[in-house]
Formats: C-alpha cells, sequence, structure tokens
C-alpha cells in the first residue's frame, strides 16, 4: 500500500454576513455551514449550503423590503470543516469574548438529503424546535416535517424514544463533534442546534469522488425538494429566534434529559460492579481454568477491582432543583405566552433574554473536562476515544469508563455544581417574568 500526502499550508477563506438586529443587536443569532468539500462535495457539504445561500438571500429582500429582524443575525459560510473545523473554530475562538457576551444560539447544517428531519442540540431548545418543526410542509408526504419524523421514530426507534415520540415530543439527539458547532456548544457554551433531512438515500459516496453532482440528482434528493425544505426550516427557526420579544428556552426538557443521562451512569457503575463480583468469583472458583479446550485453550481474564459506591445525592439534588425549577419557569412562560404579550416585552425590556442568554454557559466549567480543557461543556461532548459520538454527563461517564473512580466523585461534584447554579438561574428568570406578569 502507496500513501501520498500533501502537506501544504493554505489559505483559509470563513465568509461572514452580518444584518443587524433593530431592537437587540447585541444578541446574536448565528448560522453556519462549511463550503469545503473532500473532492467534489455535492452532499457534504454543498447540499446544506445552497439552503443556507437561499435563507440568505430571502432574509436579504426582506430586508430590502423594509423589514428588520428585532436581534442581529449572522450568516457564515466555513472553510477548513473536512481538516478540523478549522473555520469555525479559529472564528469562534478569535471573536470568543464577544460571542460569549452576544451569542443566542448557533444553528449548524452539513449534509442534506432525502427522508426525515433530524434534529440535534441543546435540550433548553426542543421545545422550540418541536414547534417549527410542526410547521414545515414534508415534500413527499404532505405531512409535517414533525409528524413524519415522528412516525419514523415510532417505526424505527427504541421503545424510550417510540414512547415519547407518542407523547407528542421529538426529543434533540445530544451533540457530540463532527461538524461546526463543536466551538459555539462545547468551548463556548453557546446553545447549539443541528438540522438535516436524511435516512431514504442509499449513501456509499461520503467523502468520496462520486460525492458529485450526478450522483445527487440521480439518487438522493433528485429535484431538490428537501433543499427547499431545509432552507423553510432553518429559516423559520432562524426568523423566530431572531424575532421573539423572549426568547424561547424553556427547561424542562433539560432536566428530563439530564435525570435520564443520571441514570446511566449510574447503572454503569451498577452494572460494572456486579460484572467485576461475578468474574473475580469465577476466577476464585476455577471456571476459566477448568472450561478451557486443552486443544484451543484461552487465558482467564484477570482479575478486576470492584468499583466502590459513589455518593451520588449532589447530583441527584441538583437535578431535583434544577427539575423543579424549570417546571416553575415553563408553567409561567406558557401562561405568558397565551396572555397578551405584554409579560414577555416586560420582561424583555427588564433584561429577562440577558439572563436566558447566560443559560447555557452555566452548564460549562472554565476549566474544561478532565485531560482535555478545551471541551468545557459538562453535559455533551465528543467522547475522549470515540470521535464524533457523543457522550452525555462526559466527566463521570469517561470516569467511570476508565476505572478512575476518585476521578469520577469529583466529577460528579463539579457536575452538581454546575446544575444547582442552572437551578438558580432558571428560578430567578421565573421570578423576573412572573414580576412582569403583574
Amino acid at each position: 500500500l502507496r500513501l501520498q500526502f500533501n502537506w501544504d499550508t493554505k489559505t483559509l477563506y470563513d465568509v461572514v454576513a452580518t444584518l443587524r438586529g433593530s431592537v437587540a443587536p447585541d444578541e446574536w443569532i448565528v448560522r453556519g455551514n462549511h463550503h469545503d468539500a473532500w473532492v467534489n462535495g455535492a452532499e457534504d457539504p454543498i447540499s446544506g449550503q445552497v439552503a443556507l445561500l437561499e435563507e440568505a438571500r430571502a432574509l436579504g429582500a426582506m430586508a430590502k423590503a423594509g423589514w428588520q429582524p428585532r436581534r442581529t443575525i449572522v450568516y457564515a459560510a466555513w472553510d477548513g470543516e473536512e481538516e478540523g473545523l478549522l473555520g469555525s473554530t479559529e472564528w469562534a475562538e478569535a471573536h470568543g469574548a464577544e460571542l460569549m457576551r452576544k451569542a443566542v444560539v448557533y444553528i449548524n447544517t452539513d449534509g442534506n438529503g432525502r427522508g426525515y428531519l433530524g434534529m440535534g442540540g441543546s435540550h433548553t431548545l426542543e421545545r422550540f424546535m418541536n414547534d417549527v418543526a410542526r410547521d414545515i410542509p414534508d415534500p413527499e408526504t404532505g405531512l409535517t416535517a414533525w409528524k413524519r419524523a415522528q412516525l419514523a421514530i415510532i417505526r424505527n426507534g427504541s421503545p424510550d424514544d417510540r414512547s415519547r415520540a407518542r407523547q407528542s415530543l421529538i426529543r434533540l439527539n445530544p451533540l457530540g463533534s463532527g461538524s461546526d458547532w463543536s466551538a459555539f456548544l462545547q468551548h463556548l457554551g453557546v446553545a447549539s442546534l443541528d438540522l438535516g433531512y436524511g435516512g431514504e438515500d442509499d449513501g456509499g459516496i461520503y467523502h468520496s469522488i462520486y460525492d458529485d453532482y450526478y450522483w445527487y440528482t440521480h439518487f438522493s434528493d433528485t429535484s431538490f425538494v428537501y433543499g427547499k425544505a431545509l432552507a423553510q426550516t432553518v429559516g423559520t427557526t432562524v426568523m423566530r429566534l431572531a424575532g421573539a420579544e423572549l426568547l424561547p428556552l424553556r427547561f424542562t426538557g433539560l432536566a428530563q434529559n439530564v435525570a435520564t443521562y443520571s441514570e446511566e451512569v449510574q447503572k454503569l457503575l451498577k452494572d460494572r460492579r456486579e460484572e467485576y463480583q461475578e468474574r473475580n468469583r469465577q476466577l476464585e472458583e476455577g471456571v476459566f481454568t477448568a472450561t478451557s479446550d486443552p486443544r484451543r485453550p484461552t487465558t482467564a481474564p484477570p482479575r478486576e477491582v470492584v468499583p466502590p459506591f459513589l455518593n451520588w445525592s449532589p447530583l441527584e439534588n441538583a437535578i431535583d432543583s434544577l427539575t423543579r425549577a424549570a417546571a416553575r419557569y415553563d408553567s409561567i412562560a406558557t401562561a405568558a405566552g397565551q396572555g397578551d404579550g405584554s409579560a414577555y416585552a416586560r420582561a424583555a425590556s427588564a433584561g429577562l433574554n440577558a439572563r436566558l442568554l447566560e443559560s447555557e454557559r452555566r452548564l460549562t466549567s472554565p476549566a474544561g473536562l478532565p485531560n482535555r480543557p478545551w471541551y468545557r461543556h459538562l453535559i455533551y461532548a465528543p467522547g475522549f476515544y470515540t470521535g464524533y459520538g457523543v457522550k452525555t454527563l462526559p466527566g463521570v461517564r469517561e470516569a467511570i469508563e476508565q476505572k478512575d473512580y476518585a476521578l469520577a466523585e469529583r466529577e460528579i461534584g463539579r457536575l452538581a455544581e454546575a446544575l444547582t447554579a442552572e437551578a438558580t438561574l432558571v428560578g430567578e428568570a421565573a421570578d423576573a417574568l412572573a414580576a412582569a406578569g403583574r
């Protein structure tokens, strides 16, 4: 096998356009898709990039006709994504301090195909994105994008996924890495979304020379109807976020998902303890020696240190506090939204949006995750050994996986502190919104 590599240094070009907000110009909605590809890149990334360009064209036409968004809208075409998210990361780091003050949400797309709407992102945006998806038509069936995605989950999803979908809520997938949201979500703590259609393409062309116009127009979104659907989906998302008097963040979904992740890591430790106890017992009983085939001998596994019991109470108390604060805020916000809107206007003018903007930041730690301080988010991260794949509650989960139980105990404490701070912020937001409604 002969390999050749070109290590030349090239200039990368990010293309960034800004439409200044009329009421809250220092609150930013950032929308991005990368424009570089491994070879031809018809599906990855151009199918997402053309949707971004169509959104920008439409918003520009509206602005020329006199429309002004409440918040500033930033559109970005990133370079160097395939080589390591370089363009978006350099831009986010260069503008990091400003983004942490001003960025409300980052909305990402990448490739796009034919089929069902996929939604990933911060769970504070879960209810909002479900509402958006209910207003987008699916071009193949005449159903809404939400309804078709729900029915696909009921057909193909896990029992838990089916149960949640039937309760009229599609969960946002937690984000690991692999596209340009990473610097925004996991480094700066900006609430983020990743959106796209797919599931009906045969694929097989990923990152290859065959990802070209011919393949896309013969085997994927052949009439570009899902490109239109993506532009409608993200354009609607951008306009609603940019125009809302009160930021449409809700916190019950966050609390529920974090509680689920906590149950998962506690089960991970429990299962590992039981597995090691049983293995050590079998070693003592001589099971592996007795059952080794002399013609095909095997080596017995090593004896394992049984994991200790960890103190989960700080995490459980923090989740309970967040759950109660989230339920109160979401109830007040729903009631206020059913009125004449004056409560939202008063809350916005009183600075509640600035507090809500801070909510995702509270879930980060300046010290970052163990052994990788650049990743600061304590709820979502790409796994240390998985690349794209997400690890939820990564500090705790990976410490258990690596058998560093003292570190896991410390990470439980750090996570509990972050969730307690989030609960405090949400409680203060509920108080402010309740006062605005009086």
